[in-house]
């Protein structure tokens, strides 16, 4: 049978009769009856009510404890109850009232009078219900603005931090790196001199002397790059950026046969230092290479790059198949510098973070089927 409005309602009542022409004014709702408080807690729990309209005088359970039995349940408590008496006695109104009940009835019912109060808690029902959920949704946004603060105040620190050492560092980059290039120009110069010079260049320790000596003489430039930047921020356009790290990454880029994709909106630009973006881009992609040159054997080498403006927030994708990740592996990539001791600390990887922290950013990993997905968020 075709109903006017799709609400359900719940009418407890032991008169038929009652019931009959309750049932009857209330046509156009779907009303289901119940003749006592056994059946109607039977009926909640097999169905979701928007009304109940409950009789006060029944035998064996009254309206009143079958009202606050249904006010204890979780399921049923926020449902409105509407009490249908003969009684108009002003305590027994009040005391609906103090159990739960939102408005009261009183027998004989009159249609108009009927079919208003429960169109106006239909509809109060309702509104309460998208309020609950406009509240939630508020509630959300709210912690997820609080979030966003919180990272960002996290960033200020980490950047007055980072100021406070700069001044210290620079010197000690500087300091370092005279005697460095003493020990270099000190071995290039035993390099001459040795007339065997083949031997000396296959001589293992001879090798690994100057590894290290370069592995090091990088970690000052990193530092310096880093520490005494000078220079001021800048509009740069990320795809210029991007492409100045290629020029410099082209020859081995072509050596390993990897494919570049650049996707997204290339016009797409930040406030920043460009030596800061480029530095970015560039260790990224020596990142990638490393892990090529490891998995040499793999065919279709790629790597994804996209830019994207999403509701003020600027985003780069870098994705790579270089090599599959385990999640202790990822957890690593970004150790800080309390973390020096350990073997794979990479100074330079570690500036990734810095720089885009520096610049209220956040950075973000992501280990797919392939490889590794790095996002990189902005925020205008």
């Amino acid at each position: 049978m075709y109903k006017k409005y799709d609400n359900k309602i719940l009418l407890v009542d032991d008169d038929t009769k009652n019931l009959q022409v309750a049932m009857n004014i209330l046509k156009n709702y779907n009303v289901i009856y119940a003749q006592n408080g056994e059946k109607a807690f039977e009926l909640l729990e097999k169905n979701n009510f928007d009304l109940i309209l409950l009789d006060v005088v029944m035998p064996m359970m009254d309206g009143y404890n079958v009202c606050s039995k249904i006010k204890e349940n979780e399921k049923t408590k926020n449902i409105p109850i509407v009490f249908l008496t003969v009684k108009d006695d002003e305590q027994d109104i009040v005391k609906g009232f103090e159990l739960g009940a939102v408005d009261y009835i009183t027998k004989p019912f009159y249609s108009e009078v009927l079919l208003k109060r429960v169109e106006v808690h239909l509809k109060i029902a309702r509104l309460m219900s998208e309020l609950k959920h406009v509240n939630s949704n508020l509630n959300k946004t709210v912690k997820e603005q609080v979030e966003q603060i919180r990272q960002k105040d996290e960033i200020i620190v980490q950047q007055s931090k980072i100021s406070a050492m700069a001044s210290i560092i620079d010197v000690i980059t500087i300091q370092w790196k005279k005697p460095l290039d003493k020990i270099k120009l000190y071995l290039q110069s035993l390099n001459i001199k040795i007339e065997n010079i083949e031997d000396l260049k296959s001589d293992e320790t001879f090798k690994n002397t100057l590894f290290e000596i370069n592995k090091l003489d990088e970690i000052m430039n990193d530092f310096h790059k880093s520490f005494n930047n000078h220079k001021n921020k800048e509009n740069v356009n990320l795809k210029v950026s991007l492409d100045n790290a290629l020029f410099l990454l082209k020859d081995k880029m072509k050596e390993l046969d990897i494919n570049i994709n650049i996707q997204g909106d290339i016009l797409l630009s930040i406030n920043i230092v460009f030596d800061e973006i480029k530095h970015i881009f560039s260790k990224l992609l020596n990142k990638s290479m490393i892990n090529f040159k490891e998995n040499s054997s793999l065919n279709n080498k790629f790597i994804n790059i996209s830019f994207e403006e999403i509701n003020e927030s600027i985003f780069i994708t870098y994705e790579d198949n270089a090599k599959i990740y385990e999640n202790i592996q990822i957890d690593r990539f970004f150790l800080t510098p309390s973390s020096l001791l350990q073997d794979d600390f990479d100074l330079g990887f570690y500036l990734v973070k810095v720089f885009i922290e520096k610049n209220f950013g956040l950075i973000s990993i992501e280990k797919t089927n392939d490889g590794i997905k790095y996002i990189i968020r902005f925020d205008k």
